[in-house]
């Protein structure tokens, strides 16, 4: 495979906080500030070791969700990890894999940084927007996910679980990012739109676990024995 496109080791120096104008501290942990769905394909690409994957090393794609504008001015590639969104360049460790770059399959081409038109749509958007940072849980968006994340939940360590489709993620005005479903005790009527009354945050639920995306969620659909034996053995650690 050959190395992203785009620098990836050069350090910036002149990064300025979006609020206060003043230089960025690496200190400080940036936080989102906007968020723009994912809808031409792109993936993140990880592999267990580190750097450029050796032939016949194999390399693991998960669809992006997001593309998300932090506060220090930088843009990243947003994915649903186990109980939480990250971002793509946060898989850097063993036990997560290692991040290699922003696949784009239309031109079967690696990349290092998002694509342009993604951080000047986010730009302009912040900008239009003058958010403000707040404490409080305001919602600052809510988009539809677009790329069939599933939640799952379990009183008994999966013993037997409750699968559902997340209809909306929230991005607060603390930079939190809420995964939304469907609670069908709570629907006055269909169909069930952004900001419905009857839409639940995953993690207000003691038996949230983690977060599958699709072709997971297909398996488990289809009661794969082997897939339900290694999530008992995940979540028994």
């Amino acid at each position: 495979m050959k190395p992203p496109k785009g620098q990836t080791d050069e350090i910036n120096t002149k990064v300025v906080d979006l609020f206060s104008g003043q230089p960025y501290s690496g200190n400080d942990d940036p936080f989102i500030v906007r968020l723009a769905s994912e809808l031409d394909g792109f993936e993140a690409l990880y592999s267990d070791s580190y750097g450029t994957p050796s032939p016949g090393q194999e390399v693991y794609s998960v669809n992006i969700l997001f593309w998300a504008l932090l506060s220090d001015g930088s843009v990243v590639g947003m994915i649903p990890w186990f109980d939480r969104l990250i971002s793509c360049n946060t898989l850097n460790h063993p036990d997560t894999g290692f991040f290699l770059g922003y696949f784009d399959p239309g031109v079967d081409e690696l990349f290092a940084a998002p694509p342009e038109h993604k951080q000047i749509e986010l730009e302009s958007a912040a900008s239009y927007f003058d958010f403000e940072p707040s404490s409080e849980d305001v919602i600052i968006q809510e988009l539809p996910d677009t790329s069939g994340t599933h939640a799952i939940f379990s009183a008994d360590q999966m013993q037997n679980f409750n699968m559902a489709e997340v209809f909306s993620w929230r991005l607060l005005s603390n930079g939190r990012v809420q995964a939304m479903v469907i609670h069908i005790d709570d629907v006055e009527r269909w169909p069930v739109l952004l900001g419905d009354n009857a839409l639940m945050a995953c993690d207000d639920s003691d038996d949230f676990c983690c977060f599958f995306q699709y072709r997971i969620a297909v398996k488990l659909k289809q009661d794969d024995t082997d897939l339900k034996t290694l999530l008992e053995q995940l979540t028994s650690t």
